[in-house]
């Protein structure tokens, strides 16, 4: 393995991650099945009082393994100089390939839905009769099993990694005609697809930043309930289109014109090699605009309570302006960039 700073970080926050996770697990699965009845308030106020510790240490666990995520592309590029050939993190992933690929996919959705849980939590406790406690255990059962899994993955990828073999140049992948980011947009939009993939993308991101805008006006609260209702699915959709929309338009459109490398589409030489100092900002602010504005859906989903109605929509409010400023700030920063290069 190779041994830094960075991996000794990992290791030490995914074993501490797995034992306090099985702990979580076990703990989690003992309280479901010890309440699934109907709760009285007495029996509600005892489990608050032995529930605590589980509930304090579900916080920490989750919020540290929510900072592991962008940890990950730290490691990757600390691997570089460690690697024969490998010219920036897309030389690291050779190795290792579907470790690394379970990795990228695992570490967003656990991002995702840890945040919500953390979320949900800060809404029942924000009401003195907790009425969202039993979903909230329910919800942590999934929450500890993804958090085991990617706990185990880091331990897993950090101990294999070993660099004996030598890796080719991000070039060979993101450079030549037939590389899969171009295909679909190429499918779609024809040969030459480039602008209307960025205008595409503007559209997406301007059109979810008005109807968050939209929900954070005066008049939101006199408009029909079906009016809000299309309002805040549309949020929705957009926001889930926009994540492959992004996706694409960065690695065809973004990277080449920010590296100034017209024929360079890789989105790894993008945020990790220097060239382009506000690119992981501009990808961390468009992460966190998106996900906000799922963690909206998911907190109307699971905190449907009349006790904390209240509180729910207060929190919501407060994310919403999250999305929509970080959204903007994204969208405003690359067009400064595509201006000025």
């Amino acid at each position: 393995m190779i041994i830094n700073v960075h991996t000794i970080i990992m290791l030490f926050v995914a074993f501490v991650s797995v034992a306090l996770g099985g702990y979580l697990l076990y703990a989690t699965i003992r309280a479901i099945l010890a309440f699934r009845g109907i709760l009285s308030s007495e029996t509600k106020a005892r489990f608050e009082q032995k529930g605590y510790l589980i509930f304090l240490v579900a916080c920490v666990v989750l919020f540290v393994r929510m900072l592991i995520w962008p940890w990950f592309y730290f490691m990757l590029q600390s691997f570089v100089p460690e690697i024969p050939g490998a010219m920036c993190m897309f030389g690291v992933t050779q190795i290792l390939p579907s470790t690394v690929t379970f990795l990228q996919i695992i570490k967003p959705v656990a991002f995702f839905f840890m945040g919500g849980w953390l979320l949900c939590y800060a809404v029942d406790k924000s009401v003195p009769a907790t009425p969202l406690m039993r979903r909230i255990l329910y919800y942590l059962l999934p929450v500890c099993i993804i958090l085991l899994v990617d706990g185990v993955a880091d331990i897993t990828y950090v101990l294999r990694m070993k660099p004996l073999m030598s890796v080719s140049c991000c070039a060979t992948f993101f450079d030549v005609p037939l590389r899969p980011s171009a295909m679909i947009p190429q499918a779609l939009f024809g040969r030459h697809f480039q602008n209307t993939l960025f205008f595409v993308y503007y559209v997406t991101n301007v059109i979810l930043i008005l109807l968050l805008f939209t929900s954070l006006s005066r008049k939101w609260i006199s408009l029909s309930k079906p009016i809000r209702v299309g309002v805040l699915c549309g949020q929705m959709v957009v926001g889930i289109v926009n994540i492959p929309v992004m996706l694409y338009t960065t690695i065809e459109y973004i990277a080449p014109k920010l590296m100034q490398l017209p024929y360079h589409h890789c989105i790894y030489c993008l945020l990790g090699n220097g060239t382009v100092l506000d690119a992981p900002i501009i990808f961390g602010l468009f992460v966190l605009g998106v996900f906000s504005v799922g963690w909206m859906g998911l907190l109307k989903l699971l905190c449907r309570h009349s006790d904390a109605t209240a509180k729910t929509e207060q929190l919501v409010l407060k994310i919403n302006s999250v999305a929509a400023f970080c959204l903007l700030a994204s969208l405003i920063m690359v067009t400064v960039h595509v201006i000025l290069v």
